[in-house]
């Protein structure tokens, strides 16, 4: 499990630099699948004898609802979750060495169905996480972290809270500019919880104290609703047209002169050829 979030974690790190969604608040709500892990409880018998694995609890599948509210910066996401997951006590088990114990003291034979600890277990739950947060192109993104905080859970007719923590990651699709639709995996642990009870048998009660974590993988559906609608993309300018070749030189002509015109011109005419000089004058003969 520590494997497959610290991939999706790479995955979605290397992915982050093409954001998805706009930075600002976002909020959203989750429904699914709780699957329990089975708890191996200590249990404690009228506060003198210690049994190490007293109970074993084998839960049903059950369901889990979350609440998110949160902030996006960057390629991180920092967010609050309220949640809540129920499942049903699908067999119990008690060590061999508790029921001879108990069935001795009370002169009767003691199972596991007269220890009375009830038919589900119900967690609520208080969580910060941080996540890493990533497009991956089309519409898709991804995320994975983990968070922390504080578990209530109620079990065996009694209550006890403790410190949590779970590990994240899920994808994304963007339904809207400002709607997200995804499917998350969660996996959930609490540290150690107390439940205390009693039992009795052939008119003898017994106390118990049991001892022990609750720990479980959920597959949970999701809608996100981010306040600030992702960009639109801007088209990129058009490349601007080649400029028009330069006009082609007009055709010419050399006249006789030694000018150049256009060749629809006429050349000049010649010069006219100089006057000739005028005759000499004539004198008279004298008489």
């Amino acid at each position: 499990m520590r494997k497959l979030l610290m991939a999706a974690t790479a995955s979605v790190a290397l992915a982050a630099p093409a954001l998805a969604a706009a930075d600002g608040p976002y909020v959203g709500i989750e429904g699914g699948v709780t699957f329990p892990r089975n708890s191996d409880l200590d249990v404690i018998l009228n506060n003198t004898t210690t049994y190490d694995n007293g109970y074993k609890a084998d839960y049903k599948d059950g369901y889990d609802v979350d609440a998110i509210l949160g902030y996006k910066l960057g390629p991180v996401r920092l967010e609050g979750e309220a949640g809540y997951k129920r499942a049903k006590v699908k067999s119990l088990t008690a060590s061999s060495t508790l029921l001879g114990d108990t069935s001795t003291a009370s002169g009767t034979t003691v199972t596991a169905a007269t220890l009375g600890t009830g038919d589900h277990i119900g967690v609520t739950k208080l969580m910060a996480n941080a996540l890493v947060d990533g497009d991956f192109g089309g519409g898709f993104g991804g995320y994975a972290g983990g968070g922390v905080g504080r578990a209530w859970t109620k079990y065996s007719g009694d209550k006890d809270s403790a410190w949590a923590y779970q590990g994240i990651a899920g994808v994304r699709y963007a339904v809207t500019p400002n709607l997200d639709a995804g499917v998350k995996y969660e996996y959930f642990r609490t540290g150690k919880l107390n439940f205390d009870d009693a039992f009795t048998a052939n008119g003898t009660t017994f106390t118990t104290n049991a001892k022990g974590h609750y720990a479980s993988n959920n597959i949970l559906a999701s809608l996100v609703y981010n306040f600030n609608s992702r960009a639109e993309a801007v088209p990129a300018a058009a490349p601007a047209p080649p400029p028009p070749p330069p006009p082609a030189a007009p055709a010419t002509q050399t006249c006789p002169d030694g000018s150049v015109i256009l060749a629809t011109s006429e050349c000049p005419a010649p010069p006219a050829p100089p006057a000739p000089p005028p005759p000499p004058a004539q004198r008279g003969e004298r008489g």
